[in-house]
């Protein structure tokens, strides 16, 4: 086996260790936040009407403001 053979081996073998990384770091990233919508979906959902409007909310929109909250990075 060649020089550049066992370099290329490397190279793969590194580029999968990593991007298997990644994705177990993904993947552990999305379960929080899962967890933690569904913690906020439930804590919003027991207030009453008169504690949503003062927040602002109606509660049809819960759903859609948990997810924008836990999952839109752009408010974050």
């Amino acid at each position: 086996m060649s020089a550049f053979q066992t370099a290329s081996f490397a190279d793969f073998v590194f580029n999968s260790v990593s991007s298997l990384g990644r994705s177990v770091r993904r993947a552990a990233e999305n379960y929080g936040k899962a967890r933690a919508a569904a913690a906020l979906y439930e804590h919003m959902s027991a207030l009453s009407d008169e504690q949503l409007a003062d927040m602002g909310l109606q509660r049809d929109h819960v759903a859609r403001t948990v997810f924008r909250r836990v999952f839109d990075d752009r408010e974050a």
